[in-house]
């Protein structure tokens, strides 16, 4: 296998570690209503909870503010899938470089589609090699002016402004299209902004072919790269001779089955990662060597002593990264894989975490008014909902929302259960019509009361110690007698002795 190493930026990941594992297994799969799991490993869903939680007032994102806590309509649903609970009816951003938990269940489902594409397209006889575009910067360089250059000297030189070279290129080793990701870290140096891309060959390269294209590839990025007014690349290091501003790797025959396991190695030097995971899995990376993806910082930025460098470097990343696609496909590639037989999933990536989220057999149904107000509002009751569902089902939901003093039937009810494909017959309609109507007239006496409490407290008597009331009466009195018999002099004088002996007679509660 012809691997030399695709990272000049220090990156690893760790799939050695038991989070790695467990999130590189694919979730998409699973069948929904299964029985929770005992001992199902959660833990990296419930790090990526709290890392939201803690980013919503920090990153500036309305649809981040609402991602998991704003309701769709009418209520919120929890649901248990392979013991992983979730909630359907909220909000889910689909933000895949800013949102931990919309990145995770996005980068999962396009990391399997990735490698079930790589396993077909060399079952087709056909090639596939990755390609790793980098430009040179510099602590002072901004993460948008980076990326300005970095989107402008793609175009010129592979995209839709591409010159004779590339084209002749693409002609030449026969690329039918390509896939690219875009990915960025923080080091010593500023923001390392990087493509991972993915080219589709109609016929797999030759040990020789694959320098030579990467020679290739390197004068046409370096060319751009002048252009569009970025510094000059180098080709080679000088410290191990390691490509530098692009490289290329190709897979042995017979390993692009296992595309997703080769491309980067784990901390432990054994396993192995692929492409698949190069190109998608940006939210369970792992920096080394002073360079950190963006969620580290994000974990960085929210830590309780947290340096206001990491809070700027997030926020400078957040402004910049909104709107960029995980995954672009280039133009005549999903059309060719489909008439070859491959269906792709055509769903955008914010319907991808909604369905990655709801997806489940319901365990109970929570009208918007009790999630807003006993649930949403309480730092950590979200979460622990998700917790008892993965516990006990329906009846560890059920004991919790009790213990906050709601109500099962009235405040929290069961679910609508609705076979898949079938319309709800009438007396099904007129029992949600009925817990609708049931928790809206306990939501008015609540705030009946609410208000009622609310006056009272406002109108409460302050209770004052025996005699301040007449010492105050006598006081006004000796004010008024002074005011009319005495001059200017004599009337301040008065006044004097007469705030004395009432702050005397006055006591305190």
């Amino acid at each position: 296998m012809q691997v030399s190493g695709l990272h000049q930026s220090g990156e690893t990941d760790n799939p050695g570690s038991r989070t790695a594992k467990r999130d590189a297994a694919p979730f998409s799969g699973g069948v929904p209503g299964a029985k929770p799991e005992t001992g199902t490993d959660t833990a990296a869903r419930d790090v990526a909870f709290l890392l939201r939680e803690s980013l919503r007032p920090l990153s500036g994102l309305q649809r981040l503010a609402d991602c998991g806590l704003s309701v769709l309509a009418g209520g919120v649903t929890p649901v248990i899938r392979n013991g992983r609970a979730g909630f359907a009816g909220v909000v889910t951003c689909g933000s895949v470089h800013v949102c931990p938990c919309c990145s995770t269940s996005i980068r999962r489902v396009r990391q399997d589609e990735l490698e079930q594409v790589g396993e077909f397209w060399e079952c087709q006889s056909c090639g596939l090699v990755m390609m790793t575009l980098t430009m040179r910067h510099y602590l002072r360089d901004r993460l948008d002016d980076l990326l300005g250059k970095q989107r402008e000297a793609w175009k010129r030189g592979f995209g839709q402004n591409a010159g004779r070279a590339w084209r002749d290129a693409k002609a030449a080793y026969e690329i039918r299209g390509f896939v690219r990701a875009w990915e960025v870290t923080h080091g010593s140096n500023g923001w390392h902004v990087h493509y991972h891309v993915l080219l589709f060959l109609a016929r797999p390269l030759a040990a020789g072919q694959v320098q030579e294209l990467q020679h290739l590839a390197f004068e046409v990025w370096a060319a751009a790269l002048v252009k569009v007014g970025a510094r000059m690349p180098v080709e080679i290091s000088e410290k191990d001779g390691k490509p530098v501003a692009v490289r290329i790797d190709a897979p042995d025959r017979g390993e692009s089955g296992k595309l997703a396991r080769y491309l980067m190695k784990g901390q432990n030097g054994k396993a192995k990662w692929g492409i698949a995971h190069e190109l998608t899995r940006q939210d369970i990376k792992q920096g080394q060597g002073g360079h950190r993806t963006p969620f580290e910082i994000a974990r960085a930025a929210t830590a309780p002593d947290a340096d206001p460098y990491d809070v700027q470097l997030w926020q400078e990343f957040v402004a910049a990264a909104v709107g960029i696609r995980a995954l672009y496909w280039s133009n005549g590639l999903r059309a060719l894989l489909k008439e070859m037989g491959f269906e792709l999933d055509d769903r955008a990536d914010g319907k991808v975490a909604s369905d990655e989220a709801s997806a489940g057999t319901p365990l109970a149904r929570i009208p918007a008014s009790t999630w807003y107000r006993y649930i949403a509002r309480h730092p950590g009751r979200p979460l622990a909902l998700l917790h008892a569902a993965e516990k006990g089902g329906a009846a560890a939901v059920r004991a919790l929302i009790e213990t906050w003093g709601l109500t099962w039937g009235l405040d929290v009810q069961e679910p609508d259960v609705f076979e898949a494909g079938t319309v709800p017959t009438a007396d099904e309609v007129l029992q949600s019509m009925e817990r609708e109507t049931v928790a809206a007239r306990m939501t008015v006496w609540r705030d009946e009361f609410d208000r009622q409490d609310r006056e009272r407290r406002a109108n409460r008597i302050v209770r004052q110690a025996p005699g301040a009331w007449d010492a105050r009466k006598h006081a006004q009195a000796a004010a008024d007698a002074a005011r009319t018999s005495d001059g200017p002099e004599t009337f301040l004088s008065h006044l004097h002795r007469i705030r004395r002996e009432a702050l005397t007679a006055s006591a305190p509660l």
